[in-house]
């Protein structure tokens, strides 16, 4: 392990990784954090400054100025530039600590401690013993703390036997080594992250927990980007965003402290998750998304359920991801919310282009599909336009309908892939009202229809389902008050299903739409859920794709002109 960990702190950036990392290990070991690292404004050269025993002095309490690099300190990052560790030192002594070292602090010992992930190159060591022997003095001393220390600590601090027994440091291992194989790494990531749950209280002891999945996560991450293997960290990163929302929202604000280091924890996994997604998204599949078949091609199946499949979740993910951008860059403002929402646009023009050149998207064989297609609506409403998607709603519906009549690898509620790929075992009517018994897909598509104003395409699907489909029972599904204790780790789907009205007392056909409507004003439980409270709306459509529960009504893109 302390391999893969090693391996893992040489790669790591110096900004946003190393420097997040750090503190959390200090903080975690015990030492009292009194600079955290900055983006923009001048920091003197100390990245991070903490209060402590210095273990290089028998644990003299000392105050710990650190000065990050990443990866090896050679010639060029020794003195190559103004960013280089020996101008850094020379801050550190002539402003830092004789300006803006804390007062309360002046008496202690300073240690200047450059870190790194790798090590200081043999080539340069003379030049760095000769510069600590000339500046140390009795109350000044320089440390080396290279990537064999931090990746000692982080095992016996975060990862170590008494915190990560032997059964759950085989998960992980198991997930680094096979995070060229996706579904076998995502699985020992989860049973992971589940066994560390079960110890996520709202004690100190549980923000360990939390901690311990964050450097796990880091490490997975690496390792993925290290291959070439996106994924797993993918999959990854959205479990544990919502395993680290779930621990936050258990820990009451009055905990003032934990609350806060928990909200930070979920932030840096965000991030993560953000960074993972732009480089997937965007930099891997982005180039070739316009390309005609060039995505189906890239599934190297034969079998056109496993082109379905793949591609349909990676729309999803443009999606969801989009949606991300959408609702922070609306709370925001300034250059930061222009950052978001030009990334939310790239996002939605990827998810667009895949739709026009690989003709499967038109064609979802699960009835949970209507996540992604949801999402994808939703995505293109908040962004104003709607009039690039429409046609795609439409033809979704056109192909629902032949695919229903003929009898014709129809739309089934089926999700496990043996099933699916024997699907259909025959045409006759017993399996055929078998396998579409219930339905969140279609009353999705006619309100969807009803609302783009379709009218040709909700008569046709209308007519299709009163005489193709009269056993179907077409529902939704909405959260109850226990939804929000249950749906974010485990993915249980403890709601409500509500069957949908498709005609009045008189046989008459009634809207859809307004039905829907109503469902949402009279189920009002989502707002009570701590994340639509606090705006992380995504939170909850993220679970919704990740455990694959049915998207709720209250999602469904809004009817023309109500914003989203």
């Amino acid at each position: 392990m302390k391999l893969l960990v090693r391996q893992h702190l040489q790669g790591m950036k110096e900004r946003g990784e190393l420097d997040v990392l750090l503190p959390q290990l200090l903080s975690e070991l015990g030492y009292e954090i009194v600079h955290h690292p900055r983006v923009g404004g001048r920091q003197a050269g100390v990245d991070v400054a903490a209060v402590g025993p210095d273990p290089d002095t028998d644990g003299t309490r000392s105050i710990l100025l650190f000065v990050i690099k990443s990866g090896d300190v050679g010639r060029a990052d020794w003195d190559g530039t103004l960013q280089a560790v020996r101008p850094s030192l020379g801050e550190v002594l002539d402003d830092y600590i004789p300006n803006r070292l804390p007062h309360q602090y002046r008496d202690l010992p300073v240690a200047i401690c450059v870190c790194m992930g790798g090590e200081i190159q043999e080539g340069i060591r003379a030049q760095w013993r000769g510069f600590v022997e000339r500046q140390s003095t009795e109350m000044l001393n320089f440390r080396e703390w290279n990537g064999d220390r931090l990746a000692n600590l982080i095992l016996s601090g975060i990862l170590g036997k008494e915190l990560l027994d032997p059964d759950h440091r085989s998960h992980f291992q198991k997930a680094i080594a096979l995070v060229s194989e996706p579904e076998e790494s995502y699985r020992n990531f989860r049973a992971l992250l589940d066994a560390l749950a079960e110890n996520i209280g709202n004690d100190q002891r549980g923000t360990t927990h939390l901690r311990q999945m964050m450097i796990c996560l880091w490490v997975l991450v690496g390792n993925g980007l290290d291959a070439d293997n996106f994924e797993a960290p993918y999959r990854a990163c959205e479990l544990a965003v919502l395993h680290a929302w779930d621990a936050l929202r258990r820990c009451p604000e009055s905990a003032k402290s934990r609350h806060a280091e928990r909200k930070e924890i979920l932030d840096h996994v965000l991030s993560l998750y953000f960074k993972v997604g732009q480089k997937f998204m965007l930099e891997k599949i982005g180039p070739h998304a316009a390309q005609q078949h060039a995505l189906s091609a890239a599934v190297r199946s034969r079998s056109a359920l496993d082109v379905n499949l793949a591609l349909i979740e990676t729309m999803g993910r443009a999606a969801l991801l989009g949606l991300w951008h959408h609702y922070i860059g609306c709370s925001t403002e300034g250059e930061r919310q222009r950052e978001h929402l030009k990334t939310r646009n790239r996002l939605l023009d990827l998810a667009i282009s895949m739709v026009n050149v690989n003709p499967t998207l038109l064609a979802p064989m699960r009835d949970d599909h209507h996540i992604e297609i949801g999402l994808l609506m939703l995505l293109a409403q908040g962004c104003g336009r709607l009039q690039h998607v429409d046609h795609y709603l439409r033809e979704v519906a056109n192909r629902l309908s032949f695919r229903y009549v003929r009898r014709s690898h129809w739309v089934t509620h089926y999700t496990d892939y043996r099933q699916l790929a024997r699907h259909p075992l025959d045409l006759g009517d017993e399996y055929f009202q078998q396998s579409t018994c219930g339905s969140v897909l279609v009353p999705f598509m006619l309100v969807g229809l009803e609302r783009l104003g379709a009218s040709e395409e909700l008569s046709a699907l209308l007519e299709v389902v009163s005489r193709e489909l009269p056993h179907m029972t077409q529902q939704v599904w909405v959260p109850s008050d226990q939804t929000d204790d249950c749906i974010w780790r485990s993915g249980e789907t403890i709601g409500f299903g509500i069957p949908l009205a498709t005609r009045d007392s008189d046989g008459i056909g009634v809207s859809l739409s307004a039905e829907i409507d109503a469902i949402v004003s009279e189920q009002q439980q989502i707002n009570q859920m701590k994340a639509v409270q606090h705006g992380l709306v995504p939170l909850l459509m993220t679970a919704c794709r990740h455990h694959r529960i049915p998207l709720p009504p209250h999602f469904w893109f809004q009817p023309i002109g109500k914003s989203v």
